[in-house]
C-alpha cells in the first residue's frame, strides 16, 4: 500500500463514500470474509450499513476520516515487525475497529455531551461517551440486521474473543488515556530485555535465535494488546504524517468542525472548552504545532521504532516545518484568517 493516497481524492470520485469502497477492497486483501466465514456480499452489505450511519455533514468525524484511518491501520499491519506478530484475529479485529471507530459522531468532543447533559453522556455516565457510543452503535447495527450480521457464524468462543479486542481498540482512542498508552507502550514493548541486548557479533545462529525469542515475548497475547491499541492511536491522528496536502486539508476540517463546537457552546451558554477555536480568531498553524507537540512527536517516534516507518517521520517533520513558516507568518500579518462554517 501507498502511505501517501489521498483519500481526498476518493472522496470526491465516491460522492463521499470512499469508506466502503476502500474497505472492500481492503477486505478481501486481508481474507477477512474467509476469517469471519461470511460470504463478500455479506461483507459489502454491512461496510454500506455503516458508511451509512457516518454523518457527512462533520466536516472531520466523517466516513472519510474513518477511510483514512482503515487506510493507515492496514498500512501498519503490512510492516514486517507487526506481521510476525500478530494472528489473523488481531488483522481483523483492527480492520473492523478502524472502521467503526468514530461511527455515528455527533461533530462534538465528550466534554460538550458532559457539559450538556447530552443523553449519551448519561448513558455512558460520562466516561469515554463517544467511544462507548461508537463501538456500542456499531455491533447494535451489525447484530439486527441479518444480512450484514458479519459475525453470524462465527463460534461463540471466536466471537468473544474477536469483540474484546475490537472493543478494547475503539476505547484506546479515547484521549485522556493517551499517556497511559503512550507509556506503556515504550516501557513493554520498546524496552528490549537483557538477552535482547547482548553483543550481537556471536554467530548468525545465535543471532536468529534471539529475534525469535523477542518476537515471541511481543506476541504474548497481553503485548498484542498494547500494540494493537498504539496500532489504532496513530491511524486516528496519522494526518501530520500525510503528505503537506493533506495534512494542510485534515487541518482546516478539524478546526471547522472544533469551531462549530464553540459557535454552540457560546450560544448554549455552555463552558468553551477550545478557546482558541473561535472562529475570528482562531489560528489553524498554531493549534498544529501545539497538538504536534504534544502528541505526536514522542508517539510517532516510538511507533516507527517498533515498525521502522521513515517516512512518516519525514513527513511530520517538514509539515511541523510548515506550520512554523505559517505560524510566522500569520504573527507578522497580526491577523488571523477567520475559519469559514461549513468551507474545508
Amino acid at each position: 500500500m501507498n502511505w501517501d493516497f489521498d483519500i481526498i481524492q476518493l472522496e470526491r470520485l465516491t460522492h463521499n463514500r470512499p469508506l466502503a469502497h476502500l474497505a472492500t477492497q481492503t477486505f478481501y486483501r486481508f481474507g477477512v470474509h474467509e476469517f469471519l466465514k461470511v460470504d463478500e456480499s455479506v461483507i459489502c452489505a454491512w461496510l454500506h450499513m455503516i458508511e451509512s450511519n457516518y454523518h457527512a455533514s462533520n466536516p472531520y468525524h466523517n466516513s472519510t476520516h474513518a477511510a483514512d484511518v482503515m487506510h493507515a491501520t492496514a498500512y501498519f499491519l503490512g510492516c514486517e515487525r507487526i506481521k510476525n506478530i500478530f494472528d489473523e484475529c488481531d488483522q481483523v479485529a483492527s480492520l473492523i475497529a478502524a472502521v467503526i471507530h468514530d461511527l455515528d459522531h455527533p461533530g462534538k468532543t465528550n466534554s460538550f455531551l458532559v457539559n450538556s447533559n447530552a443523553d449519551l453522556a448519561v448513558l455512558y455516565n460520562d466516561l469515554a461517551v463517544l467511544e462507548c457510543h461508537h463501538v456500542s452503535t456499531a455491533y447494535r447495527l451489525t447484530l439486527r440486521e441479518a444480512d450484514a450480521n458479519i459475525f453470524k457464524n462465527l463460534p461463540r468462543e471466536d466471537y468473544r474473543t474477536l469483540r474484546q479486542q475490537i472493543v478494547d481498540m475503539v476505547l484506546a482512542t479515547e484521549m485522556t488515556k493517551h499517556f497511559e498508552h503512550l507509556n506503556r507502550f515504550v516501557s513493554v514493548i520498546n524496552q528490549p530485555s537483557v538477552d535482547e541486548t547482548k553483543d550481537t557479533s556471536s554467530s548468525s545462529s545465535s543471532s536468529c535465535q534471539r529475534l525469535q525469542e523477542a518476537t515471541a515475548r511481543l506476541a504474548t497475547a497481553e503485548n498484542r494488546t498494547l500494540i494493537k491499541r498504539m496500532l489504532i492511536k496513530c491511524a486516528d491522528v496519522s494526518n501530520p504524517a500525510r503528505p503537506l496536502k493533506l495534512c494542510v486539508e485534515w487541518a482546516a476540517r478539524i478546526a471547522d468542525e472544533y469551531c462549530q463546537q464553540t459557535d454552540d457552546e457560546k450560544s448554549q451558554g455552555l463552558p468553551v472548552v477550545m478557546p482558541m477555536f473561535d472562529r475570528k480568531t482562531c489560528n489553524v498553524p498554531k493549534s498544529q504545532i501545539s497538538f504536534m507537540d504534544f502528541f505526536i512527536h514522542d508517539m510517532f517516534e516510538a511507533w516507527s521504532k517498533f515498525c521502522d516507518l521513515p517516512e512518516m517521520l519525514k513527513h511530520i517533520s517538514d509539515n511541523y516545518k510548515y506550520w512554523k513558516e505559517r505560524e510566522v507568518s500569520c504573527a507578522n500579518n497580526d491577523q488571523p484568517q477567520p475559519i469559514q462554517n461549513g468551507k474545508n
